[in-house]
């Protein structure tokens, strides 16, 4: 739900850049989460888990060229957007770091949310749903989206002074 808020704040930037702010800084413990998540997946199929290697791997093309561009951009994206939140005066190169960032992120999120689309509805009910059999670690799953949730919108609180300042 926050990456399309993000998303709509670009629409109008100019009068929505604190909500840009807060929101993108909410989404980074979730994103660490997910990116954090993904390298566990990564490096457990690869060091030869049962489990992981049961579903086998990603697709050949969205694990050699799709996720290294969307790891690094997403790390460029969030990590000049707090570069920006800490300058107090813009940085054209800090700014255009993020601008670009954003543009190659946004290809990526595209082709990877396209290849795996198919899969959200059944994965995403069968985690959240209840009855059947339990889904393995639903619940660690859940409460660990609802903490990098929670640690978002307490890091957000904090960063409100920093939003602050970019309207003086």
């Amino acid at each position: 739900m926050l990456l399309p808020i993000e998303g709509l704040t670009l629409l109008s930037l100019h009068s929505l850049l604190s909500v840009h702010m807060l929101v993108g800084v909410a989404l980074i413990p979730p994103v660490a989460l997910k990116l954090g998540s993904t390298f566990y997946r990564f490096f457990r199929y690869y060091t030869g888990s049962a489990i992981f290697r049961e579903k086998g791997p990603p697709q050949l093309v969205m694990r050699i060229l799709v996720a290294p561009v969307l790891v690094a951009s997403t790390v460029g994206l969030f990590g000049s957007g707090v570069a920006l939140l800490l300058l107090e005066h813009p940085n054209s190169l800090v700014y255009t770091v993020h601008k670009a960032s954003f543009i190659v992120w946004l290809g990526a999120i595209g082709i990877h949310v396209l290849a795996y689309l198919r899969h959200i509805p059944t994965h995403a009910l069968a985690d959240w749903m209840r009855g059947g059999r339990e889904a393995f670690g639903r619940r660690s799953r859940r409460r660990a989206v609802v903490a990098s949730l929670l640690t978002g919108a307490g890091v957000a609180l904090i960063a409100l002074p920093l939003v602050a300042a970019w309207h003086r």
